[in-house]
């Protein structure tokens, strides 16, 4: 063991003497590790909530999406031949996108309505984001929809009674007089039979259908989209590569981060956010550090002295407070860690901060343990440390021992 470590370990933890300085050098090192947890948990449970966030977007959204860059529908049987013939996709479905109006008694509202073919509920998740009701599978014919939970409210919607059904009004693009209303508009009803829970972005925007009842109501066999779903995920990538370099420049075939381009933007820049507060909280909080090594440096000007008498270098002097302090910090960091995932764990096993009272998805905040999150903040809090230590040692020991 060097000279200067061995004196460093014997200040930090002597346990003969108990003065103002080492009081405070103790709860500088509080300050480190509630500043380190802090940071652990906060990042946990914000991964957490991106995590959830994803998910339920990902159960809705596919792998891979296929649109034209020429026009809003295309002919997609070369498309769906191709795709047969990957070994690499597991299943894919035509969609069909249109606005439309839609009116149930006095209640008038527009929206997204998606045609969506038999492969839809095999790709998505869509039983686990139904609040009410069922999916198409035990109904034959295609005048059924399930309606977002905001699309719901405000038509006063329901579901299940076949004497309440929705009329749903498509421009009719053959008609020469738009002003005549009998003319102007071609309508179906449906029968609502589910009700469906996403996001705002989702719940207020999107009524599912099977896409043959949109086909017949717009008169039209194309399609505006060919969703696909991989068998490994992990190869979404070289898929997506695959796909765009066989069907050209007239298509454009999207994964999913690129689906959701501002969504994955806006989370990565409020953890960002979140990250950069929650470090100069933790810099105000690890530079007591610099006040209590410089109390302890004036406290030890004797010991000091008598290193300097005994033939210490100035360098292995500077070395004794400087380790001193590295030591707080690599301590406090590690209990703070270990602090942090000790609370991340308690949160997502039992749930013990709840969300409040209110119509919430999940009933406590979610936590998602990141180990490069744990990296990241180790490294953060040791240059963060490494600053406060180095500074009291280096200048204020000159001053001492000239």
């Amino acid at each position: 063991m060097s000279f200067p470590f061995f004196i460093a370990k014997r200040y930090l933890f002597s346990s003969k003497t108990k003065t103002a300085v080492n009081i405070i050098s103790f709860v500088s090192m509080i300050g480190v590790i509630i500043g380190t947890a802090a940071l652990v948990l906060l990042l946990s449970v914000f991964n957490g909530f991106e995590n959830l966030l994803l998910s339920m977007y990902n159960s809705f959204d596919p792998h891979l999406k296929i649109t034209s860059n020429l026009g809003k529908t295309f002919n997609s049987e070369s498309i769906i031949s191709d795709l047969g013939n990957n070994e690499e996709i597991l299943y894919f479905t035509e969609v069909l996108e249109e606005k439309v109006l839609m009116k149930n008694g006095e209640h008038e509202f527009i929206a997204t309505i998606k045609g969506v073919g038999e492969d839809f509920i095999k790709m998505t998740n869509l039983d686990s984001i139904i609040v009410e009701g069922e999916n198409f599978t035990n109904y034959k014919h295609s005048n059924v929809a399930i309606l977002g939970q905001g699309v719901a409210y405000h038509l006063s919607m329901g579901v299940g009674n076949m004497f309440s059904q929705l009329k749903i009004f498509v421009p009719n693009r053959g008609s020469k007089t738009l002003l005549n209303p009998s003319s102007a508009f071609s309508y179906s009803s449906v029968l609502p039979i589910g009700i469906f829970s996403l996001g705002a972005e989702y719940d207020s925007k999107y009524i599912i259908t099977p896409i043959v009842f949109l086909q017949d109501l717009l008169q039209k066999k194309g399609v505006s989209a060919i969703e696909v779903q991989l068998k490994n995920e992990n190869k979404m990538l070289e898929v997506q590569k695959y796909l765009q370099s066989n069907l050209g420049e007239n298509y454009k075939v999207s994964n999913r981060l690129q689906q959701h381009a501002v969504l994955h933007k806006i989370l990565n820049s409020e953890k960002l956010g979140v990250f950069i507060i929650l470090t100069f909280m933790l810099i105000i909080a690890t530079f007591n550090i610099i006040g209590s090594l410089s109390m302890l440096m004036i406290e030890k000007k004797k010991d000091i002295k008598t290193f300097w008498n005994l033939g210490a270098t100035q360098k292995s002097i500077q070395q004794i407070f400087f380790i001193e302090g590295m030591l707080t910090i690599i301590i406090g960091s590690f209990l703070g860690i270990l602090l942090g995932l000790l609370l991340a764990t308690l949160q997502m096993k039992f749930g013990i901060i709840g969300m409040g009272e209110g119509n919430f998805i999940i009933h406590s905040y979610p936590v998602s343990i990141d180990y490069f999150d744990l990296f990241l903040v180790e490294i953060t809090v040791l240059i963060i440390g490494l600053f406060a230590s180095w500074y009291p040692a280096n200048i204020l020991s000159k001053r001492l021992i000239n």
